[in-house]
């Protein structure tokens, strides 16, 4: 139950920019598994005809599953089918890090999984055993974007050369061209990083961070260029007032683009009391500013007395004007005490601070909900427990159903949904690794 809250929603607010700052500052065809696809294995090595041996085929179909350890490194684990109860992935192998950003033509593409500067692209092989296929490397080690469109162009960002998206072919990997953005705008004019990469077509949106420290700004500031002749475009922003924590929130994959051509753009919104909320953007087919008359902040819509934590995350269209999100939807009470008993936020103290934030970071607060692009409504998918906002996982979807997850104190797996009837389900659990996603190498994300 929300109860409301005794001071100020202006100084909470305030406070909760600083707190914000901190949370943002992570089938085979063959019956046999073994057997490799593409025929029988006598179809595999030389013939009469052609002496040279035939390479078995990797795997086109299945999921990877990806788990965080206890000492922070991944496993990860393929299977061919979803599991239907639970499924353990103790036994996968064990990277330093995992993180896809993309899967593309049945590929993963991420940062380097043993740390070194830059980025794999990984392949499932014939035996279902995870293959890097190829690298490109990176000046800075710290670069983390890459994204893919299709079989033909993906981009990247070097953060060694912040003002350059570098552009690279998915199907060879390698690199093909680079794009000057230093005419994009960024308060005052420092480097940006690029936070996603989101495909319209031949233009990408980019919204930008500094590159230093990550270095947010008063308002959602998005860089555009168009792929198909290599050139900045231009920018579009939407306005803040005050300094605040606006970044981007959608979720893996794209999946941003509606039938009309309209392009959606998440973002966490303003929160230092002076009523700027997550938002959902809009920039319309034709266009490529973000529209001002469109204002859809899905947590007030969903429950206008959350102010405490006011955001919104995982962000996916569907259909028919139809989308998926996690929202956070009730304030906390342990937190809501701890900040009454002190009088105020400004009378806190760094330990109860460091309180509050341990609390809004696992506390399960969020459910997932349909969202209506073009009605504005946000309506909580039932059957589904509720969850912390920033909770493990990612969406996938597979034969026509999305796949939600659910990582609790209680649970850790993931929810099927079926946009077709509105009805979740538990698909199936999650041991041996704490949950960080599942990727369909069947789609193209």
């Amino acid at each position: 139950m929300i109860r409301n809250m005794k001071f100020s929603p202006i100084s909470l607010n305030s406070f909760f920019v600083l707190l914000l700052v901190a949370l943002f500052s992570a089938c085979s065809s063959s019956d046999d598994p073994e057997a490799p696809i593409g025929g029988n294995d006598d179809d595999i090595g030389a013939t009469d005809d052609d002496p040279t041996p035939i390479e078995p085929e990797n795997r086109t179909t299945g999921f990877v599953f990806i788990g965080t350890t206890t000492s922070g490194s991944a496993l990860v684990e393929y299977v061919e089918e979803l599991p239907t109860g639970t499924i353990d992935i103790s036994g996968g192998t064990d990277f330093p890090r995992f993180f896809p950003t993309s899967v593309a033509e049945n590929a993963l593409f991420l940062p380097r999984p043993d740390e070194s500067p830059g980025f794999s692209k990984y392949v499932v092989n014939a035996d279902g055993e995870l293959e890097e296929e190829g690298v490109i490397v990176t000046v800075d080690p710290t670069s983390f974007r890459m994204a893919v469109r299709d079989a033909e162009m993906g981009v990247f960002q070097d953060r060694a050369t912040s003002d350059v998206i570098t552009v690279f072919n998915p199907t060879t990997f390698e690199v093909t061209g680079t794009i000057d953005m230093t005419a994009g705008f960024v308060p005052d004019d420092i480097g940006q990083r690029y936070q996603r990469f989101m495909f319209r077509g031949d233009d990408v949106f980019a919204p930008v961070r500094g590159n230093i420290n990550g270095e947010s700004f008063p308002s959602f500031i998005v860089h555009q260029a168009n792929l198909a002749t290599n050139t900045f475009v231009g920018d579009t922003q939407r306005d803040g007032n005050g300094v605040s924590q606006i970044v981007s929130l959608n979720s893996f994959g794209q999946s941003l683009v509606d039938e009309a051509g309209n392009f959606y753009l998440a973002d966490a919104g303003n929160i230092n009391g002076e009523g700027v909320f997550a938002r959902l953007n809009r920039v319309n087919a034709g266009s490529n500013e973000i529209d001002p008359t469109y204002v859809f902040e899905p947590v007030r819509v969903l429950n206008p007395a959350n102010i405490f934590l006011p955001t919104f995350s995982d962000f996916t269209y569907i259909s028919n004007g139809r989308a998926i999100a996690r929202v956070n939807a009730e304030t906390p009470q342990e937190a809501i005490d701890i900040v009454t008993a002190a009088g105020g936020v400004q009378n806190l103290s760094d330990e109860q601070i460091q309180q509050i934030l341990g609390i809004l970071f696992t506390a399960e607060s969020a459910v997932w909900c349909e969202l209506d692009v073009n009605a504005l409504t946000v309506t909580p998918i039932q059957g589904i427990p509720a969850l912390g906002i920033f909770a493990g996982g990612t969406v996938f979807s597979s034969d026509g159903e999305f796949y939600l997850p659910v990582a609790t104190a209680a649970e850790n797996g993931y929810y099927r949904y079926n946009p077709s009837t509105g009805a979740a389900e538990k698909a199936f659990e999650v041991t041996g690794a704490g949950l960080s996603g599942v990727f369909n190498i069947a789609n193209t994300n």
